[in-house]
């Protein structure tokens, strides 16, 4: 009995002890615990409690776990959104191809310049008969435009006809009178007529070698030389030439304005050898001038077929083909002329006509993909390309765009793959990072 007893003791004391050492280290733990708050965890405490700063309960740090290991499987998704974006979206490669291109271009109807001809006066003289007497006055080959009265033409008629009487004999003085009568401006007819009536004209013919509209009508002495003035080779039909020698203008004129600016000539003004009396435009060829980009110039080539619409003539189109293409620079801009020769016998184009045009063509080898592909961020146009699972923006270079299809210049390979719809990949708050070295 004795021992039951002592036994009971034992257990009860062991009991005891256990007890208060457990209390102990519960204290001890309870005194050592740090909580901290989940959202900032820079506070730190010894005992429970709320965060000073967004008052949210304060838990042990033993709460917080382990710390996550990350893996290279894991690394990406710690990527910033602005740089990586992972979803399951469609994605295409660049095509390589040839595209049927388009180019709009504005413009304006006016003159072949190579169908101006100006009128000059072979001798000097005194104008006696005018029968040009306005701007844009129609006139036709053979037409006499003016009589003139000329001291020199009229001596040069007496000494053919003294030869003829004095020495019928030497033909070759009397070929070299004849040649100095066509040299001023005297034609077959009027040598035949000559040497038929014997006697000499105090007036001489000048007539119009070309058909056409009369666009200027000069008063003032002429600023240059008549060696200075080219003087065209006599046309065929140099018989109806008159005194007039054909001098086509040079690629420097223009157009001329509607309504013309300069006087016409008056009965009894002198004129001297060489001066500017008329010229002419032939309207039968004009030309279609349009100003387009340096930078589109070299898409286009001579023979590429172009549609000329009318703004005024709703659904009139007339179709033509390039022609001339000439780089320009003028007031800092650097743009190219394509011109189309269109025919001037039709009720379409009119000088001075603004028209629009579309030149057709087809673009070199290049990569393309689809324009929703290519995301413009301002300054920079960005691709999604696919790498390790995920889309990254790359800048990219686009060239010609061509209905729903954009031109790839620089920064993508045909082998890679890009997300088929850019914008799918950027919300409304998202602000796109490049990197310099994209791979």
């Amino acid at each position: 009995m004795r021992n039951s007893t002592l036994f009971l003791l034992a257990i009860l004391l062991l009991i005891t002890l256990g007890a208060c050492s457990h209390g102990e280290e519960q204290e001890h733990a309870e005194g050592t615990t740090e909580y901290t708050c989940p959202m900032h965890p820079q506070i730190v405490q010894n005992e429970p409690g709320t965060c000073p700063v967004c008052g949210m309960d304060l838990v042990p740090t033993s709460a917080q776990g382990e710390p996550i290991v990350v893996t290279d499987d894991l690394a990406f998704l710690l990527q910033p959104t602005n740089e990586s974006v992972v979803a399951d979206i469609s994605t295409i490669k660049p095509e390589e191809k040839t595209v049927p291109a388009s180019v709009e271009m504005e413009g304006i109807i006016t003159y072949d310049e190579r169908r101006i001809f100006s009128i000059p006066a072979r001798v000097g003289g005194r104008i006696e008969k005018l029968f040009v007497k306005y701007n844009y006055q129609p006139i036709r080959k053979g037409q006499k435009l003016l009589e003139v009265y000329s001291p020199e033409l009229v001596t040069a008629q007496r000494e053919l006809l003294y030869l003829v009487q004095s020495a019928p004999e030497d033909k070759a003085l009397i070929e070299a009178a004849k040649q100095k009568l066509r040299l001023l401006g005297a034609t077959e007819a009027q040598i035949s007529r000559l040497l038929r009536t014997g006697e000499a004209s105090n007036t001489f013919a000048i007539y119009s070698p070309y058909d056409g509209y009369v666009i200027g009508l000069n008063t003032t002495a002429p600023s240059a030389t008549p060696s200075a003035i080219p003087v065209t080779a006599p046309n065929a039909a140099g018989g109806m030439g008159g005194m007039s020698g054909g001098v086509a203008a040079g690629s420097g004129a223009t157009a001329p304005a509607a309504g013309g600016s300069e006087l016409p000539l008056r009965e009894g003004m002198y004129v001297t050898a060489g001066q500017p009396l008329v010229r002419v435009v032939n309207p039968d060829q004009l030309w279609a001038e349009f100003n387009i980009p340096a930078g589109e110039v070299t898409s286009i080539a001579k023979g590429a077929p172009i549609e000329i619409t009318f703004p005024q003539l709703p659904g009139e189109k007339l179709d033509a083909q390039v022609d001339f293409l000439q780089p320009f620079y003028k007031a800092g801009e650097n743009f190219a002329k394509v011109r189309a020769y269109i025919p001037g016998q039709q009720k379409l184009a009119r000088v001075g006509q603004l028209v629009s045009a579309t030149a057709s063509y087809t673009t070199a080898p290049a990569l393309w993909v689809p324009r929703e592909a290519v995301l413009d961020i301002g300054t920079k146009s960005v691709a999604f390309k696919q790498q390790n699972g995920a889309f990254k923006p790359v800048a990219v270079t686009v060239g010609t765009t061509e209905g729903d299809q954009v031109q790839i210049v620089e920064g993508l390979q045909q082998n890679d793959v890009v997300a088929a719809n850019a914008r799918f990949l950027v919300d409304s708050e998202s602000f796109i990072k490049l990197k310099e070295t994209d791979g």
